[in-house]
């Protein structure tokens, strides 16, 4: 199987449909064929070792070819 990723902020992910809340855009998204599997939290860095992220991030996944 082969696999496509979206990856959206969390603010982005939010400002998508305003007029929608969370569970039915998730649901709009499910119906695409996209799954949500994870959340990523910007960490703070300690150390000094830096984040990667800008901000928290939303991933989807669904099988290519959908």
């Amino acid at each position: 199987m082969k696999w496509e990723y979206k990856v959206f902020t969390l603010e982005h992910f939010y400002s998508l449909n305003k007029s929608l809340d969370v569970e039915e855009t998730l649901n709009n998204y499910g119906k695409n064929g996209w799954e949500l599997v994870g959340v990523l939290q910007k960490h703070n860095p300690t150390l000094g070792v830096s984040c990667k992220l800008d901000s928290d991030s939303i991933v989807f996944k669904r099988q290519v070819g959908q």
